[in-house]
Formats: C-alpha cells, structure tokens, sequence
C-alpha cells in the first residue's frame, strides 16, 4: 500500500494506494478548531476534496483533535452529506457527543482506529464499483449505440436505451 500525502490549513489528505486510490484519508493538523473563522477555512478545505479526481470514500481521522465548535462539526456533517461514505475513527468520547447532537452518526460510521476505518472504506469502495456494473443507470454510451459501464474515471452517468443491452 502507497500513499501520497498533502498538506492543507487544518488538514492533511492522503490517498491510499496511488496507482489506484479508492480511499483519500484526513488528518487534522489543528489540535482546536473552535472560531467560525477556522470553521470556515475547514469547510473550503473539505470542499476542496469533493472533486473527480479523488475517491469519494473518505476516513476523517481525529486523532490530534481535542476541541471542535460547533461550526466545525457542521462543516464536517455539510461535507459527510456531499460524499458518497464517510468513515471516523480515533474520536475521544468528549468530541462523540458534540458529533451526534450535531448529527454527524447519521451520515458517517464510527471506527475505533484508522486501519478499521480504511479497511471498511475499502470494502465499501469494492462494493459501489462492483454494484455500478449492474446498474443500468451507470451505463455510458460510447459511440452510436455501443455502451460500457461506467467506471471511476469517467464521470458521466447514461442509461442505455430501452432494448439497447
């Protein structure tokens, strides 16, 4: 397993597996992020990650954290809800309750380390790729008529025609 590292304000991201990266984990950088103002600055930075390029299996590791505010864990809850699983690990019991009365159990799962979290993350990825062969809806047309599933690189979404399969 390789990995590829970047390094952000508040966070760091690292792909897991650089030939093929089903995974991109975050690492916080910032021991407190408590001021809307950081809230913001963490919220462009998880933004940033949401794009084709990268998996859209995440583990967010909160291992260095030891203050979250209330923003900052909305911005965190904002980025679960726009990513397609969302995996958190090493969170100390003090941050748990701010994470679920802000919600954030609703739209990630919990591990208690990060080799856990990846290695669901991973199953999960195998999983969405191999469902997606089947799913009519990520079929995309080629050329006249020729279709192929959709795979990770490509980000168009086709149903082929009634009949055409």
């Amino acid at each position: 397993m390789s990995t590829t590292t970047t390094i952000q304000a508040h966070i760091a991201y690292e792909l897991i597996d650089d030939h093929n990266p089903d995974v991109v984990v975050i690492e916080f950088l910032s021991q407190e992020i408590a001021g809307p103002c950081q809230a913001r600055e963490l919220e462009e930075q998880l933004g940033s990650l949401i794009r084709p390029d990268l998996p859209q299996c995440f583990v967010i590791d909160f291992g260095n954290v030891r203050s979250l505010g209330s923003t900052a864990f909305g911005a965190i809850v904002g980025f679960a809800r726009k990513v397609e699983r969302l995996y958190v690990c090493n969170m100390q019991e003090n941050l748990r309750l701010g994470a679920a009365l802000i919600g954030l159990d609703e739209c990630a799962e919990f591990a208690a380390n990060r080799r856990t979290a990846i290695n669901a993350a991973r199953r999960a990825a195998m999983r969405d790729e191999e469902d997606t062969v089947d799913d009519p809806a990520s079929w995309v047309e080629l050329d006249e008529g020729a279709y192929r599933a959709q795979d990770s690189t490509c980000p168009f979404r086709s149903a082929p025609p009634v009949g055409s399969r």
